[in-house]
């Protein structure tokens, strides 16, 4: 369902049921929880790059696993919600750069994979759409919380409303990506983006990963009183020490993540 491995220092994420274009079941999401289990506890990982494999990245839940019938319904959205809330959650809270890489398809509840991700590519061609309303129900996997603060709630409302369909150039102009490549590109990109960070400064982006994560839920005060906190405790690093040495010594900085 989802194949784990690390490599380099870095989590390797593939969603691996392309027979079904890595619809969304139980199985999955158990899968995807683990996973972001074991990262959230290996402390010496530095990246993480997600990736799904086949023709699409994903299309979401899969329908005809939700339910035997109709009166298994709420139970069996509620146990997946459950399971990909919480993936989420530690996702959100992971302290190393997090890489998503698209393609195809995304829609419905894999558009939770972009939300916790710092960087987020998508080949051309690939199409991202909600798709909730048209089987009535409601989102979830973040939707209602994450849409609205990269796109706008105006753009979010219509996503969800109206089943909107958008194409790679737009979900980039609109905030919800970074940037759009050729698809014969796309695992190449993916690749060399997630390396590059996992070979930077380590202990600064995860100070910087938390306090972006928190800027849509904190004061400006607080959010000022964070950085300072944070550049007293990255000032305790070899990393920012040596690299400001490099600097000053006009060389190319080593980060080890220390």
């Amino acid at each position: 369902m989802i194949s784990y491995q690390v490599v380099d220092e870095i989590a390797y994420v593939r969603l691996n049921r392309p027979e079904a274009h890595n619809a969304l079941d139980k199985a999955a999401g158990e899968a995807l929880l683990e996973a972001a289990t074991r990262i959230s506890n290996d402390n010496g990982l530095r990246a993480v790059l997600i990736t799904g494999n086949g023709p699409v990245f994903s299309v979401g839940g899969d329908i005809g696993a939700f339910s035997d019938g109709a009166a298994d319904l709420p139970d069996a959205l509620t146990r997946m919600a459950l399971l990909m809330h919480e993936a989420i959650r530690l996702l959100a809270r992971v302290s190393v750069p997090i890489v998503t890489a698209v393609h195809g398809a995304c829609a419905g509840g894999a558009l939770g994979f972009l939300y916790p991700a710092d960087i987020t590519i998508a080949a051309t061609g690939t199409k991202f759409a909600t798709g909730f309303g048209r089987i009535g129900i409601t989102a979830d996997s973040g939707n209602t919380w994450y849409l609205p603060k990269f796109i706008g709630i105006r753009r979010a409302s219509e996503m969800l409303f109206e089943d909107r369909v958008i194409d790679a150039d737009t979900a980039a102009e609109w905030g919800l990506i970074n940037r759009v490549v050729p698809a014969d590109q796309l695992a190449a990109e993916a690749e060399a983006t997630v390396r590059r960070l996992a070979a930077g400064a380590t202990r600064g982006y995860s100070e910087m990963r938390r306090l972006l994560h928190n800027s849509w839920t904190t004061t400006l005060d607080h959010a000022l009183s964070e950085e300072t906190a944070a550049l007293r405790r990255i000032a305790y690093t070899a990393d920012a020490t040596g690299a400001i040495e490099s600097f000053l010594a006009k060389q190319q900085p080593t980060f080890t993540g220390k």
